[in-house]
């Protein structure tokens, strides 16, 4: 039988271990390290992301790491997750975050800027340790404007389409 005090450590331990993952879902894109990005996620993943008109669907997992290889466009990029709340049930976990996701793309002489402020939803389920099933965002604002988020991500789909082998 567990004691009152390992069951609120084993309880404390599953909520660092669902935080570490969404954490490595935000450094995994930075570090533009697909592999990595690619372990966190279920077979198919549940996206929407339509608050920033982009995918609201579930696909499956190798789809969606490639579709966020597009980050490569931007020259860096930081997603700044905090406020972090992880509530576990069973084998469902719920981790919310405010993020604050920077993106910078030099083009000629300037610097575009596209920076976001929003909340995380991700949904996780127990598979070998928590994986990552569902991701929402939604947009709390945009610090630069949002016609300067759109068009420093159109530039970077652009540079990115330049990029890219055919």
């Amino acid at each position: 039988m567990m004691s009152q005090g390992s069951a609120a450590i084993e309880a404390f331990l599953d909520r660092e271990a669902a935080i570490a993952v969404v954490t490595c879902y935000a450094s995994a894109l930075d570090a533009r390290d697909w592999s990595a990005y690619r372990a966190l996620f279920t077979d198919d993943i549940a996206i929407d992301y339509g608050a920033i008109g982009s995918l609201i669907a579930t696909v499956p997992a190798d789809e969606w790491t490639n579709r966020c290889k597009a980050l490569e466009g931007f020259d860096a990029t930081a997603h700044q997750l905090h406020n972090m709340v992880a509530t576990i049930d069973g084998d469902r976990a719920t981790v919310t975050s405010i993020v604050d996701a920077v993106h910078f793309i030099a083009l000629d002489d300037q610097v575009l800027l596209g920076d976001l402020i929003g909340r995380y939803t991700h949904q996780l389920v127990r598979q070998d340790g928590w994986k990552v099933a569902a991701v929402t965002l939604t947009v709390v604002g945009y610090p630069a404007g949002k016609p300067a988020f759109e068009a420093a991500f159109a530039a970077a789909r652009t540079q990115f389409a330049e990029r890219t082998p055919r």
